[in-house]
């Protein structure tokens, strides 16, 4: 199956063609790693969005022409995370940098 994502992990590893089943791997990788290594970011062919999602449940919204704004907001939980993950494979882009600016303790 061919999609227009890919997660690139912190420990080495990449997905072409991701799934949001792909992303749960990830979460649960992260979750058994050390912390060095522990971010993943998961973004679009396309699209300017990318998500960098860290072990410590920190998010930031890397986004802009050049991916040089980003917005910085911490989960509660990775329940949390797998519906901002959700609504990134459902293209939902805007929807989601509307959410993540409602909890942003960080924007640049």
């Amino acid at each position: 199956m061919t999609t227009e994502f890919w997660i690139e992990k912190g420990w080495g590893e990449s997905v072409d063609n991701a799934t949001i089943e792909d992303t749960n791997v990830a979460i649960e990788e992260i979750i058994k790693i050390s912390k060095e290594h522990g971010t993943f970011w998961v973004g679009h062919n396309d699209k300017e969005y990318v998500l960098e999602i860290h072990k410590d449940l920190d998010l930031f919204l890397i986004y802009g022409e050049n991916q040089d704004k980003k917005i910085q907001t911490k989960f509660v939980n990775w329940d949390e995370c797998r519906h901002f993950l959700e609504m990134y494979f459902s293209k939902d882009f805007l929807g989601l940098k509307e959410q993540i600016k409602l909890k942003a303790f960080s924007n640049s």
